[in-house]
């Protein structure tokens, strides 16, 4: 026998995959598109745009080493449908025109028995912004007031997530420090699925150096229940050393719910309320939000939607940025919400997406 054959029979017996049999590769293409009109109101002047938000383009899949373990992945991208290559709310990308923005949750990684092992670009505070969030991407976001102080996914992390306990997970997120002095970060993720019930509690650690922290700890707990007819649920989140200045915390929370209007429309209600940051009067904040979404069929929605935001004297939050675009607006033409204002926006959107088997 050829020395080469011996090493391939070495290394299959290894890793528990025969030379002569393999496992099927299980693969989709995936994607979404969400576009959606705008009235922009930043409390002192309004305009109207025409936005991409958070639309994407991804490929992931599985594929099973031996009868124990699996390879997974995940390759995402934002997409900017109107070809402005910015500010479509998949976070800071390219300049100038262009289709593909910004990486996504992306990553590789191995599943077994003991839980599933990830690394790329994957989730911060994103972990539990979306455990209930009823105006995800579009204008009154729960981003908009809960991720003021944060980054939604972080560069070079890994993430270790253990099997289901009765319903139970528990997930440990690492950034390491990159080199950089105190820029590690740590997240632990926990959630529970019962029925209806969905529950999650996190706590984050991020790192401390000046340059790269806006919020050294966070803490948050998150809650729905699906009645069926409707829906009800909420958060609350509490930053602390807000600026990396300690004793500068603040709470935050929401409150929403949706109730379904024949078999394809739903008309949902959210509110958000930011304290203010430790002893600074006027830094504090308020968003509601009321929308209706028509589900056309299992892959396409329309919806309207109307927002506003209550800003402090001292408060800029806004009422349509986080996963919603912002292309145009915080510039010289347009600018950003104004102090001791209200920012509100009108929207009417339509998502569509898709998830196709290439490989199977």
């Amino acid at each position: 026998m050829k020395n080469s054959t011996k090493l391939s029979l070495i290394i299959g017996s290894l890793i528990g995959v025969s030379s002569f049999s393999s496992y099927a590769l299980e693969a989709s293409l995936y994607g979404l598109g969400h576009l959606s009109v705008d009235s922009i109101n930043n409390g002192a002047e309004t305009s109207t745009f025409t936005h991409s938000n958070s639309s994407l383009l991804g490929v992931k899949g599985q594929q099973k080493l031996n009868a124990d373990l699996m390879a997974v992945f995940q390759y995402e991208t934002g997409m900017d449908l109107t070809g402005r290559g910015t500010g479509d709310g998949n976070g800071p990308g390219p300049s100038g025109s262009t289709l593909f923005t910004r990486t996504r949750t992306s990553y590789v990684g191995l599943s077994g028995g003991f839980g599933t092992v990830i690394g790329g670009r994957l989730p911060t505070n994103n972990q539990w912004l979306y455990d209930f969030n009823l105006f995800a991407d579009q204008v009154g976001d729960l981003g908009n007031i809960f991720s003021r102080n944060f980054t939604g996914r972080a560069d070079g992390a890994v993430q270790y997530k253990t099997p289901s306990f009765g319903g139970l997970t528990v997930g440990l997120s690492y950034i390491p420090d990159q080199g950089i002095d105190q820029n590690s970060t740590s997240i632990l993720k926990a959630d529970y699925v019962a029925g209806g019930l969905k529950t999650g509690l996190a706590y984050i650690n991020a790192a401390s150096t000046a340059a790269a922290a806006t919020v050294k700890e966070a803490s948050a707990l998150t809650g729905s229940y699906n009645f069926g007819l409707f829906t009800l649920g909420g958060a609350y989140q509490k930053e602390s050393s807000v600026g990396n200045v300690s004793g500068q915390d603040v709470d935050k929370w929401s409150l929403g719910g949706s109730v379904k209007v024949g078999s394809t429309g739903s008309i949902k209600t959210q509110y958000t309320s930011a304290g203010k940051i430790g002893s600074v009067s006027g830094t504090d904040a308020t968003q509601f939000a009321v929308g209706y979404d028509y589900d056309y069929d299992k892959s396409t929605t329309l919806y309207v939607a109307y927002a506003e935001t209550k800003n402090g004297a001292n408060a800029t939050y806004s009422a349509y940025n986080w996963g919603h675009g912002d292309h145009g607006t915080g510039t010289a033409n347009f600018a950003g919400p104004v102090a001791g204002k209200t920012a509100s926006a009108v929207s009417a959107g339509l998502i569509y997406k898709f998830d196709a088997s290439i490989a199977r």
